[in-house]
Parts: structure tokens; C-alpha cells; sequence
């Protein structure tokens, strides 16, 4: 059970990296939309580990598979807070190519 602390505790971390700090943009929420995404990624982050998990399991067992687990539930967060946050309503955009002045 002590294993689990390490994807919740990583999961705000790695979140608050992709969601506040890549160059996106969260369109068509308000605050409870945005938090019940946040939260429906957190479970759905925590599902992938445990899966991933059982998966490295079978070859690895120990801090290894844990760590290459959440590696690979980190990557696929990005896909998966799009999904999560897709699912309450609010979209996950790229930001639009900067313009430049003498273009137009």
C-alpha cells in the first residue's frame, strides 16, 4: 500500500507542470467544471500507474516497476487530461503560432 503515496503525491506535481506551465489553454469551463476535470484526471492518472504497473509488474518487481510506472502514466497525462477534461465539458487547446507583425 505505501507504494500508492508515490503517484498521489507526484500526480499534483506533474499536473501543476503540464497544466499551468505548457503552452495551453483551458476553454469553455468555469471553476467546479475545471476541478471535477482535475479530479476525474487525478483517478484516471492513478488507474493507467496501477495498470502500467501490473504490466511492469510481471517483469520487474519493487521501487523499479513503480518508478517506470508513473514515467509512463506521466507521459500519457497529457492525453489523459484531455480526455478526463473532454469528458466534463471543458477543451484542452494549443495555443495558436504567435503572429508576426510584417506577415500581414
Amino acid at each position: 500500500m505505501v507504494e500508492w503515496l508515490v503517484p498521489i503525491s507526484m500526480f499534483w506535481i506533474i499536473a501543476a507542470v503540464y497544466l499551468g506551465g505548457a503552452d495551453i489553454r483551458i476553454q469553455g469551463g468555469n471553476g467546479p467544471r475545471e476541478m471535477l476535470g482535475l479530479l476525474l484526471t487525478f483517478v484516471v492518472f492513478l488507474g493507467v500507474w496501477a495498470l502500467l504497473r501490473m504490466l511492469v509488474g510481471g517483469f520487474l518487481n519493487g521501487p523499479l516497476s513503480v518508478a517506470i510506472a508513473l514515467v509512463g502514466a506521466a507521459v500519457l497525462l497529457p492525453f489523459i487530461s484531455r480526455l478526463t477534461f473532454r469528458i466534463v465539458g471543458v477543451r484542452i487547446t494549443g495555443h495558436d503560432p504567435p503572429t508576426h507583425p510584417d506577415s500581414a
